[in-house]
């Protein structure tokens, strides 16, 4: 006999709602026993519940109950579910014969937040108030109380553009390791002179790795910008419309300027022959106006020092990436977003950057994962029709707001955390490392070497990059130096930047 659905998976297939697969699902086993739980490859969890572990029974209220108390929140599915007149009158009859209930006041809320529902319903004298999150499972925004169900409404955003951050262990422990603290002392420890070095590679870094990820190579014009908009970064101003489009105008060539969030569908396709698959299609233009809103309320936290300033880089940057409101500039505008957001938080210094968009692209298929993780199966859902030359889109099926407002922003969490942890331990101290074997590489040389100082940088450097030696391909252009001058240079080289040869073969 097959396990019969709980919770949100049976809700889904009793109202036969059309969202995003579960991440995690539970079922009820036909025997007694003890709960099980089974990963799959692809991250998935089901738990089992034996029949001595479940005291309802398999009514709308019953999974309802299930999914808030035993489930990760799904505001996805929550949304889609209050859209049908059944499922409220069943959270109506469910208040009115439980007027305390906890379960039954936050089912109640969630309809009306997420669906507009409407409840004759007033709050008993004496009932306690309830979160809206458990603080101890979720990461959370400053409470707003909903005085009609006694709720202390405290999700990221609002209903438009509402991420959900659960508080796991590695997410917790990179909460406690203090990072902008790191990044603090770490800069303070260096002498100014040295830093300055440091971080003039270090934008240079960025911005080429930022258009790198998008396949483009920016000429020098387009890199000084971008190097300009990240040095300006910071500013308190609130993520309007204009403020956005005029970042989006110095990311890209001006031909491509923009100067309002789009008005028409777009999407995202892969190049390729008879390629008439869209990999990703984005909220249509009637959304992006709330979205883009909640956006900023969220963005909005770092002022109001109400949430962890990473979590909320991390979720406002992918959000915007998401909502892509732009049809160009919307990936280099994302990953600026978060040095914007980290500048203000005072993470990170003024006149300071962490190549954060060099890590991704190091970690690019864990990036390109992510990014899929959401994009996938919203577009699955969708059918929608690309012309014969992909230069126009129809979409067939319906695109509700709820299929872009919310999602698990948790493993994006993580990684903005540990990107940012990595350009602290090993990109910067590696680039610090790197200018103190140079510096002492060029004092023991010009002791005996006469050549010109940017001759001499670039030999050191490509000898660097070969692990010790000049390369033979390399060797024509220093022609000029005898056999025996450069084996001595080679030496010197190889001895100062010994352990930076290590470490950086250790990555």
């Amino acid at each position: 006999m097959p396990h019969a659905p709980l919770g949100y998976d049976a809700l889904i297939r009793k109202f036969g709602l059309r969202v995003p697969p579960l991440r995690s699902t539970s079922a009820l086993a036909d025997k007694t026993g003890v709960l099980s739980t089974h990963t799959g490859p692809d991250g998935t969890t089901r738990s089992v519940y034996p029949r001595n572990r479940y005291r309802g029974g398999d009514t709308t209220v019953d999974h309802l109950t299930f999914a808030l108390k035993k489930e990760q929140l799904d505001l996805t599915v929550l949304a889609a579910l209050f859209e049908h007149a059944e499922a409220v009158q069943a959270v109506r009859e469910w208040l009115a014969a439980t007027p305390s209930s906890r379960y039954a006041r936050l089912s109640a809320f969630y309809a009306k937040w997420l669906a507009g529902a409407q409840f004759d319903y007033r709050l008993p004298a004496g009932a306690p108030r309830v979160l809206a999150l458990d603080e101890a499972e979720y990461l959370t925004g400053p409470a707003t109380p909903d005085q009609q169900f006694g709720i202390q409404n405290n999700h990221l955003g609002p209903a438009a553009f509402c991420p959900v951050v659960r508080r796991t262990e590695k997410l917790a422990r990179f909460i406690a390791a203090d990072l902008p603290g790191r990044v603090s002392t770490a800069i303070r420890r260096l002498e100014p002179e040295l830093l300055a070095r440091a971080v003039d590679y270090l934008y240079l870094a960025e911005t080429r790795s930022t258009y790198s990820i998008e396949h483009e190579i920016p000429d020098n014009q387009r890199v000084a910008k971008f190097r300009r908009l990240l040095e300006y970064a910071g500013n308190p101003a609130p993520l309007t419309e204009e403020q956005l489009c005029e970042w989006q105008n110095e990311i890209i060539s001006g031909l491509r300027a923009e100067f309002a969030y789009r008005g028409k569908q777009n999407w995202l396709s892969r190049g390729g022959r008879l390629r008439n698959i869209a990999d990703y299609v984005p909220p249509p233009p009637d959304q992006l106006g709330a979205m883009m809103e909640g956006i900023g309320a969220v963005a909005g936290l770092i002022e109001a020092q109400a949430a962890n300033p990473i979590v909320v880089a991390a979720c406002v940057s992918f959000g915007f990436v998401f909502a892509h409101p732009f049809y160009d500039g919307n990936g280099r505008l994302h990953r600026f977003l978060i040095h914007h957001l980290l500048r203000q938080a005072g993470v990170t210094p003024e006149g300071v950057v962490l190549p954060v968009s060099a890590r991704m692209q190091k970690q690019i298929d864990i990036y390109a994962a992510l990014l899929k993780s959401y994009s996938a199966p919203r577009t699955a859902l969708l059918n929608y029709a690309l012309d014969a030359d992909s230069d126009t889109i129809l979409i067939k099926s319906p695109q509700p707001w709820w299929l872009y407002a919310s999602f698990d922003a948790t493993s994006l969490c993580e990684f903005v955390f540990e990107c940012i942890e990595q350009c602290v331990e090993q990109d910067l101290a590696q680039e610090i490392q790197y200018l103190r074997a140079y510096d002492a590489s060029v004092t023991r040389l010009e002791s005996w070497l006469d050549l010109r100082q940017s001759r001499l940088s670039n030999l050191i450097d490509l000898i660097v990059q070969n692990h010790g030696e000049l390369s033979r391909r390399k060797r024509k252009l220093f022609e000029d130096i005898t056999d025996d001058e450069l084996a001595r240079i080679e030496a010197v080289v190889h001895d100062e930047f010994a352990d930076y040869l290590e470490l950086d073969g250790n990555r």
